[in-house]
């Protein structure tokens, strides 16, 4: 079999070594000459397949600011974004500029970035800014010689003043989501935080240090105070560990004060932003941590409380902001901070020429349509022996999915929408303050989310989602559960992720690939807790105990991953675009643009997805690109065939749909 490697690679290797391909060039012939200039032609695609496809990434993009694919992308995005900024700042500049207008709300927060002075930046001006009660400042602002009033601190009420700007997870998280029993209504959540993540706790002792001494706190204090909240976290830690009750329940507000003694009125009343009855009902999980973190705060002396919620405010306002004033940069703070209007201005600009937008969103939608229709095929076959109640189950979520390109309502003006939805949002002209400002946008972004609960679920056509700052600055496709939703930013209709009218084999092995991914998640563990409108449903938790999905899932465990869910869908998502791509698509003939055969160009072109040179540690929620490549190829049939492995290479395949 090695003889049939060998020829298979010479090809290659050949064409690996060919001229660069000139802008002007065809689709197809860009897109193959991206793939060669990554390949390291002298790795077996057998022995090490990551290293065949994406040896030369690290080389070829040494200088470049990104590690992988989606930050190319995101990084296109940006520098895009900085130009368009230029435009309107000279724009702005001649009569009958509208000031009012999306655009120049997204300059105005570009411009207290970028030019506002250092000193707007600094923590004691966003502390003074954001007290932590009306009429109470942080101890370190106390007037010389007056003691700081301890008894009028009341750290509920201070988690409440400071929610407004976003802060939670904080001894309590709070979270605004749809109804698992009634998806129609969305409804507000109080748990015990999750300290996963390095931006859910303090840092380490001498950053803690480091972050008290920022915030203007006296010299002689920083160490005590520093030991006093770090055993404080850690105190509230054990309680989280050994107060995890999986239960949760709805309650009024006044229930909750009768079981807890705190008032939980008052609190509700500052996250939501207006009055509400004792009878307010929100959800409740792991009610006996509520009532051990009462005991322990009562215990604790206020000093050490307000210090310790002090030090995570100033340390999520850091988080939030890409603390820089370089355009690229200020770019990522205005996504992060308005996405809807990055998203609104970026289509206008970059997606408006005619038909361009069109265009690519019918590409886009006949991949998909493609990849439901293999999907229903493969829900019919019943590898898993499922009963025809929990296969209609699936094939009606699947029919129901929603593809959002954009993450824009589609049946709505779009401008009038976004003016409407910014309308409150203003910017003074007069001066530049970043902190201020800063301050503003973060109590924009609360109170959107809190108004979700007094209006219900939007339609389809009038959805978007309130991504958080993460989310919304980045080019990557993303399946949303409750919804049953895919959301296709525009930063991935950006090549090579997505070139139109390239060849079938460009776009289903690479955004055909994402695509069935993210619908595999519709269906992955997870997934299958919720019918298609985002309720629980009993039929799922029937299908997670059947007996031969639980085998796929115990062969996908044989090699260890704290991601189950992703290895799901890389594993059933690269065999549903294969099997939608070469078992329906027709595609012309390859010999135009390469005379490597159809199989490797799609495993190639699937690869640069995963190429990188970025540190494998630093990966979130996912293991790194390089295993999760190998993961899904392990025994993948048409893989060793494309490339004549032997059968030594091959191990067992894992399935599951």
């Amino acid at each position: 079999m090695m003889w049939i490697a060998w020829l298979l690679f010479v090809p290659i290797c050949a064409a690996a070594t060919a001229r660069k391909v000139s802008p002007e060039a065809s689709p197809n012939t860009r897109l193959m000459d991206n793939i060669l200039s990554y390949m390291q032609e002298d790795a077996s695609a057998c022995d090490n397949y990551f290293e065949h496809a994406c040896g030369k990434y690290a080389a070829r993009h040494i200088d470049d600011p990104f590690t992988e694919i989606t930050q190319m992308l995101d990084h296109r995005v940006n520098q895009k974004l900085v130009q368009l900024m230029a435009e309107l700042h000279q724009g702005s500049q001649a009569p009958g500029f509208n000031e009012s207008s999306v655009e120049a709300k997204v300059l105005r927060f570009y411009l207290n970035c970028r030019d506002a002075p250092q000193s707007s930046r600094g923590t004691e001006k966003y502390l003074r800014r954001a007290p932590p009660d009306e009429g109470l400042t942080w101890p370190q602002f106390s007037n010389r010689g007056t003691p700081w009033p301890e008894d009028q601190f009341k750290w509920l009420k201070t988690l409440g003043h400071l929610h407004r700007y976003g802060l939670s997870n904080v001894l309590v998280d709070v979270l605004v989501g749809p109804n698992f029993q009634n998806s129609s209504e969305f409804v507000l959540t109080l748990s015990m935080p999750s300290f996963k993540g390095e931006a859910h706790h303090l840092p380490s002792f001498v950053n803690t240090l480091a972050t008290l001494r920022v915030m203007g706190v006296p010299s002689n204090s920083v160490k005590p105070i520093a030991r006093k909240i770090r055993s404080l976290e850690r105190a509230v830690l054990v309680l989280t560990e050994s107060q995890d009750d999986d239960d949760s329940q709805f309650l009024s507000v006044d229930q909750l004060r009768r079981v807890t003694g705190q008032d939980w009125q008052g609190f509700v009343e500052l996250v939501v932003g207006h009055s509400v009855s004792p009878d307010f009902r929100v959800q409740v999980e792991n009610l006996p941590y509520l009532n051990a973190l009462r005991r322990l705060m009562n215990s604790t002396d206020a000093q050490t409380l307000v210090h310790y919620i002090m030090t995570r405010f100033v340390l999520y306002l850091l988080e939030d902001t890409m603390d820089s004033n370089e355009p690229i940069e200020c770019i990522k703070d205005v996504r992060r901070s308005m996405g809807l209007a990055s998203n609104l201005v970026y289509k206008k600009r970059f997606l408006d020429p005619p038909g361009t937008l069109p265009q690519y969103t019918q590409q886009v939608m006949e991949v998909f349509e493609q990849l439901r229709r293999q999907f229903l095929l493969q829900i019919d076959e019943n590898r898993l022996g499922l009963t025809g109640e929990q296969n209609r189950m699936i094939a009606m979520k699947a029919r129901d999915i929603v593809v959002n390109i954009g993450n824009m309502p589609r049946g709505l003006d779009l401008r009038t929408f976004v003016s409407r939805h910014y309308a409150d949002l203003v910017f003074p002209s007069a001066d530049l303050d970043y902190s201020r400002e800063h301050l503003k946008v973060l109590e924009f972004r609360t109170r959107k989310k809190m108004e979700q609960l007094n209006h219900p679920l939007p339609s389809a056509d009038e959805y978007f989602y309130l991504a958080d700052p993460d989310t919304a600055m980045s080019s990557s496709p993303y399946y949303l559960v409750n919804q049953n939703t895919i959301i296709v930013p525009h930063g991935s209709l950006q090549e090579p992720f997505f070139v139109p009218d390239s060849h079938g084999v460009f776009k289903y092995s690479l955004l055909g690939f994402v695509l069935a991914h993210e619908l595999i998640h519709s269906v992955d563990t997870t997934g299958l807790l919720f019918d298609s409108h985002g309720n629980f449903h009993d039929v799922g938790p029937e299908i997670l105990n059947s007996p031969r999905f639980e085998a796929g899932l115990q062969c996908m465990k044989r090699s260890k991953t704290p991601y189950l869910d992703e290895r799901i869908a890389d594993i059933a998502g690269l065999e549903l675009a294969y099997s939608a791509y070469f078992q329906n698509t027709k595609d012309g003939n390859y010999s135009d643009f390469t005379n490597i055969p159809p199989q490797q160009i799609f495993f190639l072109n699937l690869a640069q997805f995963f190429c990188g040179d970025g540190d494998p540690n630093n990966f979130v929620d996912h293991d790194n690109d390089q295993m999760r490549l190998q993961q899904m190829l392990n025994g993948f049939a048409p893989f060793h065939r494309a490339f004549g492995c032997q059968s030594r290479f091959q191990s067992e395949k894992c399935q599951l749909w």
